[in-house]
């Protein structure tokens, strides 16, 4: 379940969370993929880092409610049972105020999200501790 709710477009309209996205953690997943020696065209190499961006959002976003006081964890948890009330501005609260540590979640989410992808010959999702609902289309595509 991902617990991110729409992210706002430019133009005002809702998009998916996904539809942003951070260009640091989009060169992390291209760095990676260079260490690793791995070669794709253009468009397979776009589809590549998607997958690893999801999986990488999941673990972090995950790891990031984990990092919460149980009571806030389960406030969060059910504020997001009804994402059309849920706002940045209430997830910000939450998070802003009871993660000040977030820096160091991240950098052991990317460290975490590495040792699995070398680990790996190929990209695979049931790799990683996230659910195949995060993605997109519900499809594993290299």
């Amino acid at each position: 379940m991902n617990h991110f709710p729409p992210k706002e477009q430019g133009d005002g309209s809702k998009g998916t969370a996904s539809s942003v996205r951070n260009p640091y953690i989009l060169n992390y997943c291209r760095v990676l993929v260079e260490k690793k020696g791995e070669k794709f065209d253009p468009e397979p190499m776009k589809k590549h880092l998607e997958k690893m961006y999801q999986l990488y959002e999941y673990m972090l976003g995950k790891n990031m409610i984990n990092s919460l006081p149980e009571a806030l964890k389960q406030q969060y948890l059910t504020l997001t049972q009804d994402l059309t009330n849920l706002t940045y501005e209430a997830i910000a609260d939450i998070f802003d105020k009871n993660v000040p540590d977030y820096e160091r979640i991240m950098k052991e989410t990317m460290k975490e999200f590495a040792n699995i992808y070398f680990r790996n010959r190929v990209l695979d999702p049931k790799d990683y501790p996230v659910p195949k609902e995060i993605f997109q289309d519900g499809q594993d595509e290299d």
